[in-house]
């Protein structure tokens, strides 16, 4: 309904600027659902996927930001969703594009420069752990991410050049925070605060 539109629109500048860019997305909000577990993640991981490059990555990340956080934001303002399920929403959100955009520049990495294994051969992940409002499924509209990066082992790439698991991963970090935090045309998607506490190093 026309009224319930405007309400909605009034509450929110973002939600005004937004969809005065993407018009298109209002019917699909004005039916929107909320998700079935792990619905939110497949969708995010196939958009992230498709990328073929960079440019495509970033763009990616931070349009599915946006769409998402309306569709999250308007549900919080007209009532259809209650303060857990905007909470859990937009932590799922943050977890799945991160998620997403590790996986994108592993793959980028390993044909680069060799898959990192260990002293017995097994491939190496990075792990991603969400500290603070993200690790407890409290993700507002504006918060910083708060991330540790780890790996299981030492060891180096199999690649014809080997780089070394430390450097590796310390690179895959790098460009991950990058994807996430650069400011571009379409804005950023998430601050990631890597300072640990106490020292903030």
């Amino acid at each position: 309904p026309a009224s319930q539109v405007e309400s909605v629109l009034r509450s929110s500048l973002y939600l005004q600027e937004q969809l005065l860019r993407h018009p298109d997305w209002i019917d699909n909000l004005l039916t929107s659902q909320a998700y079935a577990p792990q619905v939110l993640h497949h969708k995010v991981q196939q958009v992230i996927e498709a990328c073929p490059d960079e440019m495509s990555l970033l763009k990616a990340i931070r349009q599915t930001r946006h769409q998402e956080t309306v569709r999250i934001a308007w549900r919080d303002l007209s009532g259809a969703a209650d303060l857990a399920e905007s909470l859990a929403d937009n932590s799922g959100l943050a977890a799945a594009l991160v998620d997403a955009a590790l996986n994108w520049w592993y793959q980028d990495f390993c044909q680069k420069h060799g898959t990192p294994r260990d002293s017995q051969g097994i491939a190496q992940h990075m792990v991603v752990l969400g500290m603070g409002k993200l690790g407890g499924e409290e993700l507002n509209f504006s918060s910083d991410i708060d991330l540790i990066f780890a790996f299981p082992e030492s060891g180096v790439t199999d690649g014809r050049r080997e780089l070394d698991n430390q450097t590796f991963f310390v690179r895959l970090g790098q460009k991950l925070i990058h994807s996430l935090g650069a400011m571009t045309a379409d804005g950023f998607a998430y601050r990631v605060d890597m300072r640990l506490r106490p020292f903030g190093d």
